[in-house]
């Protein structure tokens, strides 16, 4: 027995091997020119700045009740604090494609213990050659640690050693403080303890004792120890946009919306006929493997997979609904596989795992032209690690002194890149804004992703500067 679960370990390793040479390339493919006017990069880069190397003044948005947390993703932002400061983006992009293949791996381990190797390995690749996927990593974002420590957890759990009930709380607060939405897994795991056959009642409250003891401490040394003199907002902010916005029209609203998007990550530059089989080949074998893995046993994926999607579909709508629904794709190509196992279950034929084999290869492959388009791409737009943009920033960083304050559309920004206090500022909030603020930024008509959202906005003449992509109004 010993010697063949060496040969099988040794053979799980190898194939470990493949999949990072299989996704070396990744490393260097960039669908994009880097971030776009998304400030959450701008974020995690500051606060991982500011934990390298803490400067007198921490600069805030100032209005953040309105925006967002001062403080998000804090073990995100650990980890990005390896590099040391630097305006160059490049190696912050470096950092996120090496996650991006650690979360692959912590995928594929997490799948060979429900399938093939081999399924294992292509299923794997389908979801990290995906071209959502890809086009993401060109940007600064938690999305693929989020992804290892949840597959890390979920591969735990299938450990008998008692020190991984001690284990998992910490991977869970280590999650919790990369994406808030870790939560949802948390709330999995307290279910799973629960619900659990093999302890008593008192067991199970000690198992519960001890995740949320260890969660909690974890969580508090993560925010006393890193930037603690920043308080974080995300349960009372995000609780409040929550409970003030939610209604049924809204939670039926995003049951569709997000049941359109997830299949996006099937739509490729493929003839229509293609896309739509595969679409709703994936569809069919997903609703398949949900109700055969139910029907087999209830279990923490399906926990998992359910408190991830209420999150998202109790949370009212936000413009980005493709990167909340990356970290939840890989259950999702899960119950995939999991349903066409059952399918082929019932055929008589003795090769019948090349059935599933022959059906990821398509999938990977329908992805190869879409991924060749994307790379060779060239983006007009004007991004804020344009030449240009950035010159114009330094600029202000230069105009405008230490202690005066910027009303921008993307706050953090200002922070990172001009080194200032900021506020944000709308259509709707710009009068109450412009009262507090020392100087209103305003992108000309050619950021095209910045002018629409100034529409509405009027200010009082004031001493302006023409910058290449902005004015600067004193206000």
């Amino acid at each position: 027995m010993k010697p063949t679960f060496q040969i099988v370990k040794n053979k799980k390793w190898f194939y470990v091997v493949l999949l990072i040479i299989f996704l070396v390339p990744t490393y260097f493919i960039h669908s994009q020119n880097y971030p776009d006017w998304g400030d959450d990069f701008a974020q995690y880069v500051y606060q991982s700045q500011q934990i390298n190397s803490p400067s007198p003044i921490y600069n805030q948005v100032l209005n953040v009740e309105e925006y967002s947390s001062p403080k998000r993703s804090v073990f995100f932002s650990v980890i990005l604090s390896v590099v040391n400061p630097t305006i160059e983006i490049q190696q912050y992009v470096n950092l996120i494609s090496i996650s991006y293949i650690l979360a692959a791996v912590c995928f594929f381990l997490f799948l060979s213990k429900h399938f093939s190797l081999i399924i294992s390995f292509l299923g794997s690749l389908c979801v990290f050659y995906n071209f959502l996927f890809l086009r993401l990593k060109s940007e600064v974002v938690p999305e693929f640690l989020f992804i290892s420590l949840f597959c890390l957890v979920l591969l735990l759990l299938y450990s008998k050693k008692n020190w991984v009930r001690f284990i998992i709380p910490i991977l869970l607060g280590l999650l919790v403080s990369v994406r808030f939405i870790g939560l949802s897994l948390l709330l999995a795991y307290a279910a799973h303890l629960l619900l659990s056959k093999e302890n008593n009642f008192k067991e199970k409250l000690k198992e519960l004792a001890i995740c949320f003891g260890i969660f909690g401490i974890v969580t508090l040394c993560i925010n006393y120890f890193f930037l603690n003199a920043i308080k974080n907002q995300e349960v009372t902010l995000y609780g409040n946009v929550v409970l003030s916005r939610l209604n049924v029209h809204q939670f039926f609203d995003n049951v569709s919306m997000y049941s359109r998007y997830i299949t996006l990550f099937f739509e490729q530059e493929i003839p229509f006929w293609m896309n739509a089989i595969i679409k709703c080949s994936v569809i069919f074998l997903f609703i398949i493997g949900i109700i055969y893995s139910i029907k087999n046993r209830i279990n923490i994926l399906h926990f998992a997979f359910l408190f991830y999607l209420l999150f998202l579909l109790v949370y009212p709508y936000n413009g980005d609904t493709i990167k909340y629904l990356i970290p939840i794709v890989p259950l999702f190509i899960y119950f995939m596989i999991y349903g066409f196992n059952k399918i082929i279950e019932k055929i008589n034929f003795k090769y019948k795992p090349i059935f599933i084999v022959g059906f990821l290869c398509a999938i990977l492959l329908s992805n190869s032209k879409t991924i060749w388009l994307a790379m060779n791409h060239v983006s007009n737009q004007i991004g804020p690690y344009n030449t240009e943009a950035l010159k114009d920033l330094k600029k202000v960083k230069e105009l405008v002194s230490a202690e005066k304050t910027i009303a921008f559309g993307k706050p953090f920004i200002i922070n990172l890149l001009c080194d200032r206090h900021s506020y944000f500022v709308g259509n709707k909030n710009y009068v109450d804004v412009f009262s507090k603020a020392d100087y209103f930024l305003s992108p000309k008509q050619n950021v095209q992703e910045l002018f629409p959202k100034i529409n509405g906005i009027q200010v009082a003449k004031g001493d302006t500067i023409e910058l290449k992509y902005f004015y600067l109004i004193k206000l």
